[in-house]
């Protein structure tokens, strides 16, 4: 099975995709932002073995460091770029700062993950790229363009990857996901959350569980690179 890196791994979609992974026999590497101790009480809990380190994914050095402790675990096959932050705000309102804060942690942190994962995977011959989107870079709500504009140019440069590395047998694509019943869903107000459910032709949220079963789909298709799968139940169809 596949040795896996997850950033962002102390978010609520990550605790819904972690399970999966480890019931399939993949090896898990976590990295999370904020203090590791619970995320390894989680795992503790759900006994699942998996190393786990903390590090600023917007931290050149904290990068480094972190692929420096991949590597003396033994590498990695897969990276799943998960690593995110919303932020609602009127586009007349959002400022550059702001916006460049999103695209700090929802694009660039995956750009300096992939640069760093890209030559051990073009070494070893083989590796996936999977990043984590949202059913918003394509039908964005109110208050969203910064969050849509920087989950679009994940999604761009993911296909972008796919055509540099093919001959490597590296794959790269993109999970956009909706509405899922985990994460920053509980962030918002239950008079929304039965709004934003009625644009939803399945008339329910997601079991975010199906995202981990997406990845582990993406491991095992060599032939899949360059797209994006959405799991929205049909809120957003191309």
């Amino acid at each position: 099975m596949s040795r896996i890196l997850i950033t962002g791994a102390g978010g609520g979609i990550a605790r819904a995709i972690i399970p999966v992974l480890h019931e399939l026999g993949h090896s898990l590497l976590l990295t999370t932002r904020s203090t590791t101790q619970e995320l390894t009480t989680y795992l503790e809990e759900q006994g699942i073995k998996a190393a786990v380190k903390s590090a600023d994914l917007t931290n050149k050095q904290h990068v480094e460091a972190l692929f420096t402790w991949v590597q003396s675990l033994g590498g990695l096959d897969v990276l799943v770029n998960n690593a995110g932050i919303a932020h609602a705000a009127a586009s007349w309102k959002l400022s550059a700062e702001e916006m460049e804060q999103l695209f700090q942690v929802n694009f660039f942190s995956a750009v300096r993950c992939s640069s760093r994962a890209l030559p051990l995977m073009r070494a070893q011959e083989g590796g996936r790229i999977i990043n984590i989107s949202s059913v918003v870079a394509h039908k964005p709500s109110f208050g969203t363009s910064g969050y849509a504009a920087a989950k679009s140019a994940l999604e761009g440069y993911a296909r972008g990857i796919a055509v540099d590395v093919a001959n490597k047998d590296i794959t790269a694509n993109t999970i956009a996901y909706g509405y899922m019943q985990a994460g920053m869903l509980y962030d918002v107000p239950e008079p929304m959350l039965e709004e934003i459910k009625k644009t939803i032709p399945a008339g329910r949220f997601g079991d975010a569980t199906q995202i981990g079963h997406t990845i582990n789909f993406l491991i095992n298709s060599p032939f899949t690179t360059g797209q994006t799968i959405h799991l929205n139940g049909g809120q957003w169809m191309p």
